[in-house]
């Protein structure tokens, strides 16, 4: 079935005489009828030894693809404190929804100056085909929702290069539920717990949509260094937003990519990462880490361009992360290969799951 956007606008205990033997064996002077009445020993005190932090127990899954060549191709799930994963399917990676019951894929089919994208949703448990429809256009950046689970939100286009807008698409109604603006720089979305919408624009205006329903502007912020917005990421708590903010060359292009953490309504605006080559992020289960990742394409240019994508996580209450290894101030994640050897895991990750 084919669907036209065309009109969208992660001790022994001793007794007191063993030790009382023990003492006058180390040091005769120190006990009584030990005679010649020597120096008494001065008694010590041990140094405190610090307790280390109990190591750090992450919640959920990691959804990934292995990069590494000869390893299969296809979608795993990974444990975040083993890095032992496990197939999905090995057709092709998709996009879980956040408790992780079911996937979407996508598949773009170009056809000259114009394409169409199959999307299929599957059971992750049987992987039992739950949808599986055809639309005219290219789709990308695919998020179901929370809690509805014939919608999703996503990114179309006409075209891999055409403008784009951000859209909610009702499998079951067939329709679009919501639409911004076809743009070059379309507006940030991202789902709510709660299956609103959460839209952050360039112009520095934050909303709340009901998809279908109305929209409530919530705030107006003004973004650091002129930034643009190129996506958000609500906590599933609800409670904080992640902004990948964009800044660009004179030229257009992006000279670096970096996340900014505010509170959902807008508020407290502060910058979490200061790497310049953010290219996503994800945010565990408990709220209480942010997974992101580290790609040098995020800067290239026409002239040159050298390709390296590492997977990243820090506390959530961290701030000016640069994310190197000998910076201390975030981890990357084991990843265990089909063949047994360990290794970091890399991109390209699709979520954190509950």
């Amino acid at each position: 079935m084919h669907f036209n956007f065309q009109f969208l606008p992660k001790m022994k205990n001793f007794s007191r005489l063993a030790l009382t033997v023990l003492a006058c064996l180390g040091a005769l002077s120190g006990c009584g009828g030990g005679g010649g009445g020597g120096d008494e020993a001065t008694p010590t005190t041990p140094p405190v030894v610090p307790t280390p932090d109990p190591p750090t127990t992450l919640t959920g899954n990691i959804w990934h693809s292995f990069s590494d060549l000869g390893n299969p191709a296809g979608t795993f799930v990974m444990n975040p404190n083993t890095g032992v994963s496990t197939a999905v399917q090995s057709e092709k990676w998709g996009v879980p929804s956040p408790d992780g019951s079911r996937f979407i894929s996508n598949d773009y089919t170009s056809q000259g100056s114009s394409g169409e994208t199959r999307l299929t949703v599957r059971k992750t448990d049987d992987k039992s085909l739950v949808v599986d429809q055809v639309v005219d256009g290219y789709i990308a950046r695919l998020a179901p929702s929370p809690l509805a689970t014939n919608q999703v939100l996503a990114y179309w286009g006409e075209t891999t290069a055409a403008p784009r807008a951000a859209v909610v698409w009702d499998f079951s109604a067939q329709k679009v539920l919501f639409a911004t603006p076809l743009s070059k720089t379309p507006d940030a979305v991202a789902w709510m717990p709660d299956g609103t919408l959460l839209r952050v624009q360039p112009s520095g205006g934050v909303s709340k949509v009901t998809p279908g329903g109305s929209e409530q502007q919530v705030a107006t912020v003004s973004w650091p260094e002129s930034r643009l917005p190129q996506a958000v990421y609500v906590s599933p708590d609800g409670s904080k937003a992640l902004v990948q903010l964009a800044a660009l060359r004179s030229t257009g292009t992006v000279s670096g990519v970096d996340l900014w953490m505010m509170d959902a309504n807008g508020a407290n605006l502060k910058r979490f990462t200061n790497n310049g080559l953010i290219a996503e992020a994800y945010w565990s289960p408990d709220s209480k880490f942010v997974a992101f990742t580290k790609d040098t394409g995020v800067t290239c240019t026409d002239a040159t361009c050298q390709g390296s994508c590492t997977v990243w996580y820090a506390p959530a209450s961290a701030t000016d992360v640069v994310a190197v290894d000998a910076s201390g101030d975030a981890k990357k994640f084991p990843a265990k290969r089909p063949d047994g050897s360990m290794t970091d895991l890399r991109c390209p990750v699709m979520a954190w799951t509950r």
